[in-house]
């Protein structure tokens, strides 16, 4: 019976999944934001030595030679491992007895030529070892005068160029790598960090003296980490500092960064590693995080886990070391767990990869069927959208590089192609154009008349001939502020018109949002903040009518609340009037002609802010100076009241929370 029910059961077996243990993350280049995508790379295997006579030990540094060969500074063991591509152990070196040999080794480099170079830690040497690993040269602590007695020599990592210069980091030190000439002597330091101040320094170097800055602790730059040495000859230093600037640097012969001392947003980036494209992979031992960057700096991607305690293929304890090959494996070392992870690109991966190089080398044709493939299997990156405008745009496909761009969020490449679709249309319809415009121009005005004739051959009611008359003022008012504003006083402006004005503008400023070209809001308009768009409409406008009131009843004043209310309504006019062709001008223009759009918000906003000093001045019987002196007391006591709501928020919000964990307790355990 029991053997029948074992047989029955494998009629429906169970159903089996493998899920990676950690997420990858796509970064926007437009918003920064970040969204979770399918994995770039999976971990493949793990190496741990056990097939050798000493597994690894704190492995510390990895290089991979051109080809494919591995070599780890097994600092634990004293020594330095060669593995093959496929980790399988070829030999040792460092561990004969004699000046070769090594101690708690921290980095390891092989030249061109096949010479290996050990950064031998805690024997104060560097160890420079022959292709077939016998003893060539020890490089001691140079002879120089600049390194002094109290300079330590403690050699951590270290890199050298075609003409056997070498660049070698030294452990705490903040003056930069130090470079020897083949021969060992001190020629320099080279690719030294800026310190950083902080405002709190920069204020003491402002107010302190020379003998109280005296006393205070230098500043001093970090120290840098890492170095690697890409296939074009630049060095690249890894600084591991919590969100500082520089933490990469690409340093070209002169010393010169190329990446400008940017900020590359990683709290604690110990090593990096450059592909033969050019494309970065960093880890950030913090989180135990694996990112890709472009050849330009931006980051990419984010993948890859951390625990401490883990012992688990793609989960690592404590990375110190990055290094890619030829296949495009990263290779990962992890110094606490003695283990080395590799990980292999997938489909995707190698899609998008190829994609990004053949678009960041400006060869459009040949990214055209990687980036079809990377939207074939994820329809959600900009990038590749903004690849494949590019590529029509090439092709003088210009309405599906308007698409693309839009789908990628690209106003620059969307402008480009829009400006290339306008000219080939005008060149088309231009006569056409010109002379429908004309006959719209000419309608407008016969339409305008014979309305204007209608409205006066009629009898109106007298409630819509006051609309009709108080809307007249408002236009009246914009182009001769101190007789509209003359004609307000004491006088009742009817709710309605106000109202009126107060929509027209909520709608105008809508008609903006949703009603421009795509160059005014290049994102996506369903995440935008519509509520925060009309509150900083709306808010500075109420809270101008409120304090200019106040203020001016304290500083004698004639206006009353409703005028000031009415007057400061139609001083917004403007806002419609000017915002309305700027949002027509917006279809149309392409980037090089937005600062006409520009300059028509611009000469909006300085109309509407003189309209209502006319109207402070006006409305309360001021002359001049005492107009200026109220508005600025206006704007001080508008800081004030936002000061203060922003405070009675804060206080709002601590209240609900107490009163909710009140209500908790009780309800839960009452």
């Amino acid at each position: 019976m029991l053997t029948v029910l074992c047989l029955l059961g494998l009629l429906v077996p169970q159903a089996a999944w493998a899920k990676l243990p950690y997420s990858t993350y796509y970064v926007d280049p437009v918003n920064g934001e970040m969204n979770q995508i399918q994995p770039l790379y999976v971990p493949d295997r793990i190496i741990d030595g056990n097939l050798m006579k000493k597994p690894f030990s704190a492995p510390s540094d990895l290089f991979i030679a051109d080809n494919d060969h591995v070599y780890i500074a097994d600092t634990g063991n004293d020594r330095i491992v060669e593995l093959g591509p496929s980790g399988q152990f070829i030999r040792s070196i460092g561990e004969e007895e004699g000046p070769g040999k090594l101690s708690r080794p921290e980095g390891v480099f092989v030249a061109a030529d096949g010479m290996i170079y050990a950064a031998n830690t805690a024997g104060e040497t560097i160890v420079k070892y022959a292709p077939d690993g016998s003893l060539l040269k020890v490089f001691a602590k140079p002879d120089s005068s600049v390194l002094g007695k109290d300079y330590f020599f403690i050699p951590t990592k270290l890199v050298v160029d075609n003409r056997g210069f070498l660049y070698v980091v030294i452990k705490d030190t903040y003056q930069g790598l130090l470079r020897m000439n083949p021969e060992g002597e001190f020629t320099g330091f080279f690719g030294a960090n800026k310190a950083k101040l902080s405002w709190m320094d920069r204020l003491k170097r402002t107010v302190l003296n020379q003998v109280q800055l005296a006393q205070e602790v230098a500043k001093r730059p970090d120290s840098i980490a890492n170095v690697t040495l890409s296939e074009d000859g630049f060095l690249f230093t890894t600084t591991a500092t919590a969100l500082n600037d520089g933490q990469i640097k690409k340093l070209n012969a002169g010393g010169s960064d190329a990446f400008k001392n940017k900020e590359f947003g990683e709290t604690r980036l110990v090593d990096m590693t450059v592909d033969g494209h050019g494309f970065l992979y960093g880890m950030n031992r913090q989180f135990n995080e694996i990112s890709i960057y472009d050849p330009m700096g931006g980051v990419l991607f984010y993948f890859s886990e951390g625990d401490k305690n883990a012992r688990q293929i793609g989960v690592t304890s404590f990375a110190s070391s990055i290094a890619i090959n030829g296949r495009n494996e990263i290779w990962l070392a992890d110094s606490r767990s003695n283990l080395i992870h590799v990980f292999k690109r997938t489909s995707f991966g190698d899609a998008f990869m190829t994609a990004a190089h053949h678009y960041y080398e400006g060869d459009y044709v040949k990214s055209k069927a990687y980036w079809e493939e990377v939207v074939r299997q994820n329809g959600m990156l900009n990038i590749s959208f903004n690849g494949l405008g590019k590529i029509a745009l090439h092709e003088k496909r210009y309405d599906d590089a308007l698409y693309y761009f839009k789908q990628s969020y690209d106003p620059e490449g969307y402008s480009d192609a829009f400006w290339n679709l306008r000219y080939e249309w005008i060149q088309d319809h231009f006569f056409i154009a010109a002379l429908a415009t004309a006959a719209g121009i000419g309608a407008l005005v016969f339409l305008g008349r014979k309305g204007r004739a209608f409205v006066r051959s009629r009898t109106w009611p007298r409630g819509l001939e006051r609309y009709a008359a108080e809307l007249k003022d408002a236009i009246y008012l914009i182009f001769h502020p101190y007789e509209g504003f003359y004609r307000l006083k004491d006088r009742q402006i009817s709710w309605f018109v106000l109202l009126l004005i107060g929509f027209l503008a909520v709608g105008v400023h809508l008609l903006s949002i949703f009603g421009s070209g795509f160059i005014a809001y290049p994102f996506d308009l369903g995440s935008y903040n519509l509520k925060w768009s009309l509150g900083l409409l709306l808010v500075p406008w109420a809270t101008w009518v409120i304090a200019n009131y106040l203020v001016s009843s304290v500083k004698g004043g004639e206006g009353r609340f409703r005028e000031v209310l009415q007057a400061s309504t139609y001083a917004i006019v403007p806002y419609m009037v000017m915002q309305i062709p700027a949002i027509a001008l917006s279809n149309v223009a392409v980037l090089e002609e937005w600062i006409l759009i520009d300059l028509i918000h611009q000469l909006m906003w300085i109309w509407i802010v003189l309209l209502l000093f006319v109207m402070t001045q006006v409305i309360h019987n001021f002359d001049f100076t005492e107009a200026i002196k109220n508005a600025g007391i206006t704007v001080f006591t508008i800081g004030v009241m936002w000061v203060f709501a922003v405070i009675m928020t804060g206080l709002g919000m601590n209240l609900y929370d107490f009163l909710e964990q009140i209500y908790r307790e009780v309800t839960f355990h009452g």
